[in-house]
């Protein structure tokens, strides 16, 4: 019986043989209506699938829209504006587009097109239809408008807004939050987050015995005043700027941009508003009396790439320095793919290729123009130049035009500065230039730019964003796991007047922040992404915190900031770049321990562990890493010279403590590295470990002494010595013939004492033309393609060749590392002792540093030994030719002095390397 019949029959009200069929019918229709479930989200529920299925073809874009059919609007889905009408509202059976999805035989995507829809997909589509079809406008171009903390059953447990937004998503999904996460866990997960490094084992120990109220707080506010903060989110700033110490592209010249990352890491120490951030950055130099600062600020987007190759098209690769500024702060700011509408209409969001061209029109009038000379510069000091933005004067300003299919040799209609029509309007007070364009992105009513920032910060914090896919808010983005709560931060935001200490602090002090990692195994199936945020966030750590905890941990991370980058030591081999003569020279020092911020980073060849942890190139900007896990990444941990010296400390840190026991000395160790004091059968395990280790190194003398002597070994450089120098360091003497000579000429017992003697380096230089400067012509410095200066030849060759002879002396046994450096054209081919050396190969110009052959190092002796070059002209004509070697070596190690105890120490420092390469010691808990 349907629910209110036997009300009916109960009142008496009319027979029951005249009303049974009709209340049967009547109140049967309504139960069920008032059963059925809401009308379907036109952004949660039917976007998506049009989204990826639908809009690459039948979108925004109109140039290769299909069927005269488009579906990213009701106007264009019904034929409203003219196409054909997919789509009848109200009637999904006469609905073209329901007919085509679900075609027998050529349903739609096509094949090779995507995916078939699925049933349950078809069905939301059915139903959405019949509902009347109703469009939304994307979630994300909607401004977010600042929503009432929800209502939730459990009221102790939320510590501020955040909470509310959360658990009253958790008890909807049937779930409770975790407990806090115990002191410990909290101290390292706090300091990891706002500073980039874990707290000492002294600092964790006060903050988990500290009882009082406001020891939470006031530790996070002594970490947000921290100047290690600004170096920590830096960090996350300088992938979205693309910062690199080198231009990019072949030859990838290094370039003074350290400047700006010092400015970053300043304004974010001084707490400087993000509106504030933006715009200097933007348009620093369009202030009215701009100061340096604020010109090094703009120093953003002079970290593009620029290729001043000779033989590369200037203006081409000007263009793609603009193209990519757009492209850059639309995703920055606006999280928005801007730059897929450089060569037609986006696919899927609502920015044309006109608009494009619009926002491009705001770039394209700054004066760097893809030069030599890299400039507009700043000179900072007596040495230090670095890149700056200026806009071009009024009477040089360039005509912004369309680039057809994105092609800048092919010119279409003219237009002027603007942004795209689907977004707030442009400030009527602006500039209709760079500055203009920051304040319209910070603008109050910019959809994106808060809910963009505070993404960013939530997904650092919590290994993820509230939107997964931070690079993209558009429509072929993940919609907001809780688009509530993101629009609370956005409005937040901005109502702490863009304070990003203050909004971070927000997060920080919830509830939900403080939650354990651990987790339960329902917890994991029911949601094992953590996109409910159940619990506590646990995540490998970035790269650069991947270095720097284990620098600190072993007591040797250097606290010096700012300065020109250093070279901490990486492998041999990896700066084996065309074109250039730099040479990766391991820093001395503190230097070789500073924090990974301020390691140099080029282009072509970064950093090697830094990229095996997953740190960006920064050829282009990165809104976020993709975390892998290789057999690379361990590798890395357990052989890497900063893993193992780092651990040689780490455990002389252990032995140099008040305790002297084996349990308190692992101890020590433990929380040095994990910053929580070991359990006690953790400590029986390391204990084990120690054991078994000192077994075999007393067994092993020579690995307990490599162990010992990790940093004696390792830093090469300290141990580098020249036995035969190039000309710039010193003219050096060789014999040399210009005449065939006999064909045991290489032969360290070959008499050459009739040869001729000549000092290096040999050659013969072309004099540069002078070119008379045009009037009104700016005159650029000019640079030798193979990235040196024309260097000044000592001894005159002019002849098709040239043999040199010279003796070297090797002062003892022991010397490795044999390497020949030539800087030449031509082409050369070496011999050591008679046997082949190096050659070079098919280059016919460069600098070059070869380890020589094994075959050849194996002739090497303690005393005089001999190294002979041929050298051949391979350039026509009367152009430069000319050669110039250089011979080093590797010192011996100079190893400590063995003690009885070595063996002991040894197991030692086995036992902090197990520490430092623990799953627990590479993540966030």
């Amino acid at each position: 019986m349907c629910p209110g019949l036997a009300y009916w029959m109960y009142l008496d009200i009319v027979p029951l043989p005249m009303v049974t069929r009709l209340l049967t019918f009547i109140l049967c229709a309504i139960a069920l209506r008032a059963s059925e479930p809401g009308k379907l989200s036109f952004n949660h529920d039917v976007r998506p699938i049009l989204s990826k299925n639908c809009f690459a073809c039948h979108g925004p874009d109109a140039s290769s829209r299909q069927g005269n059919l488009r579906l990213d609007t009701r106007a264009g889905a019904t034929g409203a504006e003219g196409g054909h009408a997919g789509i009848v509202p109200g009637d999904s059976a006469k609905s073209r587009i329901v007919m085509r999805i679900t075609h027998p035989s050529a349903p739609m995507p096509p094949a090779g097109a995507g995916d078939r829809l699925s049933a349950a997909e078809i069905e939301i589509i059915k139903r959405w239809i019949d509902e009347g079809a109703n469009y939304d406008r994307h979630w994300a171009f909607e401004p977010p408008v600042r929503p009432d903390p929800p209502k939730v059953r459990q009221t102790d447990w939320p510590k501020n807004e955040i909470d509310y937004f959360v658990l009253a998503r958790l008890e909807a999904e049937g779930l409770t939050p975790s407990p806090e996460a115990d002191r410990y866990a909290l101290a390292r997960r706090l300091y990891l987050d706002l500073v980039g490094l874990p707290p000492t084992p002294e600092q964790a120990r006060a903050f988990a015995e500290d009882g009082s109220p406001n020891a939470y707080e006031r530790t996070v506010d002594t970490l947000l005043n921290s100047p290690r903060y600004g170096e920590r989110w830096a960090t996350v700033w300088l992938d979205l700027a693309r910062y690199a110490d080198s231009k990019g592209y072949e030859a990838d010249r290094l370039r003074t941009m350290w400047p700006y990352r010092d400015w970053v890491i300043r304004a974010l120490n001084e707490n400087m508003p993000f509106d504030r951030f933006t715009t200097l950055q933007l348009a620093g130099d369009l202030l009215p009396v701009p100061t340096r600062d604020q010109l090094i600020a703009t120093g953003f987007h002079r970290n593009t790439m620029t290729n001043d190759e000779g033989g590369t098209d200037d203006e081409e690769f000007r263009d793609a320095a603009v193209k990519d500024r757009v492209a850059t702060t639309g995703q920055v700011w606006m999280g928005l793919t801007w730059g897929c509408a450089q060569c037609h209409s986006h696919k899927f969001d609502p920015i044309s290729h006109k608009e494009f061209y619009e926002l491009y029109a705001f770039f394209n009038q700054t004066e760097d123009a893809d030069k030599v000379h890299d400039r507009p510069t700043l000179k900072l000091d007596k040495k230090t130049t670095t890149l700056i933005m200026r806009e071009l004067p009024a009477d040089k300003r360039r005509a912004t035009r369309i680039h057809l299919r994105g092609n800048f040799l092919d010119p279409g209609d003219p237009v002027e500065a603007a942004v795209p029509d689907e977004f707030h309007p442009f400030p009527a007070d602006a500039p209709q230039n760079r500055l203009g364009l920051a304040k319209w992105l910070v603008d109050k009513n910019n959809p994106l730019t808060a809910r963009v920032t505070v993404n960013r910060f939530w997904a650092r914090l919590f290994g993820a964003g509230l939107v997964e896919t931070e690079e993209d808010f558009g429509n072929q983005g993940a919609s907001p796991s809780h688009p509530e709560l993101l629009d609370w931060l956005a409005t937040e935001f901005m109502r702490l007047d863009w304070d990003m200490k203050g909004i971070q602090k927000k997060i920080v002090m919830s509830a939900t922040y403080r939650q354990s990692s651990n987790a339960s195994t329902a917890q994991v199936e029911r949601d094992p992404y953590n996109r409910l945020v159940a619990r506590g966030p646990r995540v490998r750590l970035d790269a650069e915190m991947v270095r720097d905890q284990m620098l600190a941990a072993s007591g040797l991370l250097s606290e010096k900031m700012y300065g020109p980058p250093v070279m901490p030591l990486q492998p041999d081999g990896v700066w084996q770049v065309v074109y250039s003569s730099d040479r990766w020279e391991t820093s001395k020092g503190e230097d070789r321990y500073r924090r990974a911020l301020y390691t140099l980073w080029r282009r072509t060849s970064p950093y090697p562990s830094a990229t095996t942890f997953d740190a960006p190139s920064a050829e282009v900007c990165t809104m976020r890493r993709i975390r892998t896990n290789t057999p690379l990444q361990a590798l890395v941990t357990l052989n890497d010279p900063v893993a193992l010296e780092a651990a040689r400390h780490l455990a002389a840190r252990a032995l140099d403590g008040p305790d002297s026991d084996v349990p308190d000395r692992i101890r020590r160790a433990f929380q040095l590295a994990l910053v929580r004091p070991p359990a006690e059968e953790e400590v029986a395990r390391l204990a084990a470990l120690y054991e078994e280790a000192r077994r075999k190194l007393e067994a092993d003398p020579e690995a307990a002494r490599d162990l010992l002597n990790v940093d004696r070994i390792v830093y090469a450089t300290d141990r580098a010595t020249t036995l035969i120098p190039d000309s710039r360091e010193q003219p050096v003497e060789w014999r040399y013939r210009v005449e065939e000579p006999p064909e045991n000429w290489f032969h360290p017992r070959f008499k050459d004492s009739s040869w001729k003697k000549g000092q290096s380096m040999f050659g013969h230089i072309k004099p540069k033309k002078k070119r008379e400067k045009k009037p009104g012509e700016e005159r650029e410095e000019e640079e030798d393609d193979s990235g040196y200066a024309k260097p000044e030849a000592s001894t005159l060759w002019v002849s098709e060749k040239i043999w040199l002879r010279r003796q070297f002396t090797v002062d003892g046994p022991g010397f490795e590392g044999f390497r020949v450096a030539a800087r030449f054209r031509g082409s050369f081919e070496v011999w050591i002792n008679g046997v082949p050396a190096i050659t070079s190969g098919d280059a016919e110009s460069g600098p070059v540093d070869l380890k020589i052959s094994a075959a050849a190092e194996r002739t090497i002796r303690p005393g005089k030994n001999l190294i002979a070059v041929a050298s051949t002209r391979t350039i026509e004509g009367d152009g430069d030719q000319f050669i110039d070697v250089s011979l080093t070596a590797l010192r011996p190690p100079d190893y400590e002095r063995s003690r009885a105890d070595d063996a002991e120490r040894a197991a030692w420092v086995t036992v902090a390397h197990v520490l430092l390469n623990l799953d627990e010691t590479l993540a966030k808990r």
